[in-house]
């Protein structure tokens, strides 16, 4: 526990450091360059509002103040406000090139100090995603990824992340075929992959690490697997989705199973080895999950997969192919073998009967999918009389009207939550339901089935309340030697420069949705859960984030430093053609229109942080 405080507390301090530098460094290079061009400089402030604490040196107050969310440096003659009065020291008394300089430094500095920030970032070691696929997003599987491929090259470029990966991807204009190597049974493979919208390459890597959570001394622990470890194979079979791993392990009660690890190394070159565990045995009584009992209904579609703009919340799917679909088992066995085949699917939409075209990509078990979450509905769609429902007494069309079983008292009145219900005794699962159109209420009490399963917890896997194996992301930890990371550093911030490019690009050609801009508040969380992860980590972000802080305050939005900039570019401009600088009420209004604009953006950022934030609540 204190050691989780403090390595919290040591997030919080990189947090404040980090985002606290990349800002003073912004306004130190207004400050120097304000300086070097004999401009005087009244305030030198980090955060606005009032000052927490604040001293003088010479001409200049020096802030800290309550406010977080940036910094400023005041300087002589800069706003309308000012008495202006010709002096030399004022900014307005400045020729339009030193003016230039002193509006473009902020950017410059933070676009300067990316190349040292990015090559300690390699230096000192990140965790980094996998870049083997598990399961390939809906444009790699379009270009014919498969899982377990290894992506080694982008368009000649080498590729050892999926973060890298995602990045070259989506940093090309949507259309683009770009060639993608990766390693398919031991043979280099290139194949081409369209650049789509940035929801569309959401492609997996693989996510099998034991976490943190081996318990010392258990069977998995003496048998030599630690912490961290990747589990990439289970006798002999290479394993790349998580319940494909619990099914096969759960699936094994009493026998001896051999595990495949890859212990991550600092060096790039990941350990190997195999472990021999015996799993123990446990019983659970179970109402076995029947997906036929639920209606083909949509419930939720997912962005950035197959069915995105294609099905509505409530579509009922009545037919795929010449196909009838009477039930959720129906459209599973229909789309689960046919990646990459385009299916019509029919259904019904408030009444009205349309057909779309849909071409299933890979879903989280490798099989087909189309990324849709069935709708818990209250009717039985299809009830196999033989099934444990049947023989209980359930019929087609029941509706149900309440549900209880002894362990979690009530339960939802929802069909999926009857079956798939796993305890520790036999006792039955109760409900009622109401039968026809006259509603007859009737009670049904299912009898439980035995089933016995390896006992994962007992053997020192991490499991959630219903033995169900939890695994988590794998991230090799990677080093760079020192001529490797120089090179790799002195890259990042023009990679990171072109994407965002590409990615304003896109967002002003409706290409991407804005909904993928953060804050202040996004911001703070992302560097705190990078800083969380390792101080590498931490410091690539400070990489991003310098970077974006530059570009951004180069953009020609009024009262940004490009805004100041495009002024002075009309004023040259009106210079030449023998006409005054432009009014001040025309500065004001112009000045305005930038306060307003950057205030209602902080707003729609701000909203998109928070409902992130309870969205993943």
């Amino acid at each position: 526990m204190l050691g989780e405080w403090l390595s919290s507390g040591w997030s919080v301090v990189l947090v404040i450091l980090g985002l606290g530098l990349v800002i003073f460094l912004h306004e130190l290079g207004h400050f120097l360059m304000a300086k070097k061009n004999g401009v005087r400089v009244e305030v030198f402030s980090l955060g606005f509002g009032p000052a927490i604490f604040r001293f003088r040196r010479g001409e200049t107050e020096y802030r800290v103040s309550w406010l977080p969310l940036g910094g400023y440096v005041k300087m002589a003659g800069e706003t309308l406000m000012d008495e202006r009065k010709g002096e030399s020291w004022e900014l307005t008394s400045k020729s339009p090139w030193q003016r230039f300089q002193i509006f473009v430094a902020g950017a410059v500095m933070n676009l300067v100090i990316a190349f040292p920030i990015a090559i300690a970032a390699y230096g000192v070691g990140m965790y980094e995603n996998s870049n083997v696929v598990a399961r390939p997003g809906m444009a790699e599987t379009r270009g014919l990824l498969r899982p377990g491929d290894v992506i080694v090259e982008v368009d000649g470029r080498k590729i050892q992340s999926m973060d890298k990966f995602r990045i070259e991807m989506v940093r090309r204009t949507s259309g683009t075929r770009v060639p993608v190597s990766v390693l398919r049974d031991g043979e280099k493979v290139t194949l081409e992959v369209e650049s789509l919208r940035s929801p569309f390459h959401q492609t997996e890597w693989i996510q099998m690490a034991l976490g943190d959570r081996i318990v010392p001394d258990s069977p998995l622990w003496k048998a030599g697997a630690r912490p961290g470890d990747d589990l990439v194979s289970i006798d002999g079979k290479p394993v790349l989705f998580r319940n494909q791993a619990d099914e096969i392990l759960r699936g094994s009660p009493g026998r001896k199973v051999k595990l495949g690890l890859r212990r991550p190394d600092p060096a790039f070159d990941d350990r190997e080895l195999e472990v021999e565990l015996e799993l123990g045995r446990k019983e659970w009584w179970v109402v076995p999950d029947d997906d036929r009992i639920q209606e083909a209904r949509v419930g939720l579609v997912v962005p950035g997969n197959p069915a995105y703009d294609a099905l509505e919340p409530d579509d009922l799917v009545v037919r795929i192919g010449d196909r009838q679909i009477h039930s959720w088992a129906d459209l599973k066995a229909a789309v689960e073998p046919s990646v990459n085949v385009p299916l019509e699917f029919t259904v019904d939409r408030a009444g009205k009967e349309v057909k779309v075209t849909i071409v299933p990509s890979y879903g989280q078990s490798g099989k087909g999918a189309i990324g849709i979450r069935e709708k818990d509905g209250r009717t039985f769609a299809v009830v196999d009389p033989e099934s444990p429902l049947g023989k209980a007494g359930v019929r087609a069309g029941d509706v149900i009207y309440s549900s209880a079983d002894g362990r979690t008292g009530k339960i939802t009145l929802q069909t999926s939550r009857i079956v798939g219900v796993r305890k520790p005794d036999p006792s039955p699962v109760s409900f009622e339901v109401v039968r026809g159109s006259n509603r007859i209420l009737h009670r049904i009490g299912v009898q439980t089935e035995k089933r016995e399963e390896a006992d994962l917890a007992g053997a020192g896997f991490e499991t959630d309340a219903t033995g169900r194996m939890i695994l988590h992301p794998s991230r090799p930890y990677r080093r760079r030697p020192f001529g490797d990371a120089m090179a790799a550093g002195l890259y990042e911030p023009y990679d990171v420069a072109i994407l965002t490019f590409e990615l304003l690009k896109k967002l002003v050609g409706l290409q991407e949705s804005a909904k993928g801009l953060s804050g202040p508040l996004g911001i703070i969380q992302a560097s705190y859960s990078f800083a969380q992860l390792s101080f590498g980590n931490f410091l690539w972000l400070l990489c991003l984030i310098t970077v974006n802080l530059g570009i951004f305050n180069l953009l020609p939005i009024p009262i940004l430093d490009g805004g100041h900039n495009l002024l002075l570019l009309i004023e040259v401009i009106r210079k030449k053609l023998g006409k005054p600088p432009p009014t001040p009420a025309f500065v004001a209004a112009f000045q305005w229109t930038g306060l307003i604009f950057v205030l209602a953006l902080f707003v729609f950022v701000t909203f998109n942080d928070i409902e992130r934030f309870i969205g993943r609540g």
